[in-house]
């Protein structure tokens, strides 16, 4: 267990910024596996003993790991080890974003070729399990009845082709993307179903298209029906009115940025 961990001899921190180093040792006990995920850290008065520091020193250790989702200090109870790989990617994509400026086109560009990655690898290792979840989500765009259910059905069906895939780093990066774009499409076309249904219409041959090369086992097909169903959506997405003048440092979207990082987090 964590506690055990610490027991018996003291550990050698060297000098220099002390709760940085103790930063950097209790991060790779996570990343190694040595806390397992939802296990409860030891005390920060066990976690000093064991370093030879004050407790505030390590404290702000545990601070600066709670901020990048590796901790979660619950007051009144502890700390645990919550090591949320989704909720890592997107604070360091939503970041990297913000910092670089970004704007609609680019981050659509890179979730394109990420999206040929996956639908090749899908159509290479889907199992029957996995094509009857795309067929699955596929239909149930006929069905949709309002915008957060476009939605829905826009998520359920990318992490249906993406899941196929079997690739989790592939996953992680294509299911922030993946829900940033239905965001940012929410933000653009608003809430009228009339819009998103003459977005669904434009966009279901292709999308038809791509779920039979998947299915087929056809994987330069799927890739090349991807890019095609991509640069649609693209398309689509580019010509509403706000595309163009929409970045994510606008402060209007600081918002949801930041609630789709804490629902990413809680999943």
């Amino acid at each position: 267990m964590a506690r055990d961990q610490f027991a018996g001899e003291k550990a050698s921190i060297h000098k220099g910024n002390v709760a940085d180093r103790i930063f950097h040792d209790l991060r790779d006990g996570i990343v190694l596996g040595r806390f397992a995920p939802g296990s409860k850290l030891p005390t920060e008065r066990d976690l000093a003993r064991h370093y030879d520091v004050s407790a505030p020193t390590v404290r702000e250790a545990i601070r600066g790991l709670s901020l990048i989702g590796l901790l979660d200090v619950r007051h009144g109870s502890g700390t645990y080890v919550t090591a949320n790989s989704d909720a890592l990617i997107s604070l360091s994509l939503s970041t990297l974003i913000q910092l670089r400026k970004l704007g609609v086109v680019e981050i659509l560009s890179v979730l394109g070729v990420l999206n040929e990655l996956a639908a090749s690898q899908a159509a290479t290792v889907a199992t029957a399990e996995d094509r009857k979840a795309l067929e699955a989500a596929l239909e149930a765009f006929a069905s949709v009845k309002s915008v957060p259910e476009s939605a829905q059905a826009v998520l359920a069906f990318h992490s249906a082709m993406v899941a196929a895939a079997h690739n989790p780093l592939l996953t992680s990066l294509c299911g922030f993307l993946i829900q940033l774009q239905t965001e940012l499409a929410l933000e653009l076309a608003g809430s009228s179903t009339t819009a998103w249904r003459k977005i669904f219409a434009k966009l279901h041959p292709s999308r038809v298209k791509l779920v039979k090369s998947i299915i087929a086992g056809d994987a330069s097909a799927a890739r090349k029906a991807a890019d095609a169903f991509h640069a649609l959506a693209t398309q689509t997405i580019s010509s509403l009115p706000r595309a163009q003048e929409v970045r994510l440092t606008d402060p209007r979207l600081g918002d949801f940025l930041s609630s789709l990082i804490e629902r990413m987090g809680r999943s």
